[in-house]
C-alpha cells in the first residue's frame, strides 16, 4: 500500500473517532446540564479508552466547544445556502435568527444542547460570531442599522437568541415567537420595516439527517 494511501486511511480513521466522540458528547449534554458532564461520562458513552479521548481533546471544555461548533455550523451552512442571494443584511439576520429558533421548536434535544452549552462556549462558534458581525457591518455601511457598538450589538443578538431558545424549549412562547424575536432585534438595530422583514414567508431548511 502506498504511503499516501496509508496516510489517507489514518486521517479518515482519526476523523471518524473524533466524530464519534463529539456525537457521544452530544448525547451526554442532551441528558445533563453542561456543568454536570464529566470526561468519564463522555468516555463511557463513546466506549473508548481515556487515552483515546486525550488524543483529540485536552479538557471537557474542548469537547464542549467542539459539540457547539458542530451543531451551530451545520445549521449555519443550511441558512447560508438559503440566504446567500439576499442582499439585505437585515433580512439575512432575520432568516438566521428565525431558523435557529424554529429548529429548537422542531428538535428539542438539539435546542437543549445549544442552550446548555451556549453560555459556556459563547459564542457557539467563530462561524456564528463572524456571520453576525459581517451582517452588522454590512447593515451599517448600507444605513440599515444604527448602533453605537458592534460588540454590544453582537452580544444583544447572540444573547437574545439563546434566551429565546430557552423560553421556547420551556413551552412559554406563542407559535410566532421566533418572528417576534427577530422583529424586536431589528427594531433595536434601527430597522424601520422590522415587522415586514421578520414575518416574511420562511422556507423550510433541508433535512440532511441520514
Amino acid at each position: 500500500m502506498k504511503s499516501s494511501r496509508r496516510a489517507s486511511i489514518g486521517l479518515e480513521k482519526r476523523e471518524r473517532t473524533r466524530s464519534n466522540l463529539i456525537e457521544a458528547a452530544y448525547r451526554v449534554f442532551a441528558r445533563k446540564e453542561a456543568d454536570a458532564v464529566t470526561i468519564d461520562d463522555i468516555i463511557a458513552e463513546a466506549k473508548v479508552a481515556r487515552g483515546t479521548f486525550y488524543n483529540y481533546f485536552q479538557t471537557r471544555e474542548d469537547v464542549l466547544k467542539a459539540v457547539a461548533a458542530s451543531l451551530s455550523d451545520e445549521m449555519n451552512q443550511k441558512i447560508w445556502a438559503q440566504s446567500v442571494a439576499i442582499d439585505d443584511p437585515a433580512e439575512r439576520m432575520a432568516i438566521a435568527m428565525r431558523q435557529f429558533l424554529h429548529q429548537a421548536k422542531q428538535d428539542a434535544t438539539w435546542g437543549w444542547v445549544i442552550v446548555r452549552i451556549g453560555l459556556v462556549a459563547a459564542p457557539l462558534s467563530e462561524t456564528i460570531e463572524r456571520g453576525v458581525l459581517t451582517d452588522l457591518q454590512a447593515g451599517l455601511r448600507l444605513g440599515r442599522f444604527r448602533v453605537d457598538s458592534l460588540q454590544a450589538a453582537t452580544d444583544l443578538i447572540l444573547g437574545t437568541g439563546l434566551m429565546a431558545m430557552r423560553s421556547i424549549l420551556e413551552g412559554h412562547t406563542e407559535p410566532d415567537y421566533p418572528e417576534q424575536i427577530a422583529k424586536i432585534i431589528l427594531k433595536t438595530l434601527g430597522v424601520a420595516d422590522a415587522h415586514s422583514i421578520a414575518f416574511k414567508l420562511l422556507d423550510q431548511l433541508p433535512d440532511n439527517s441520514p
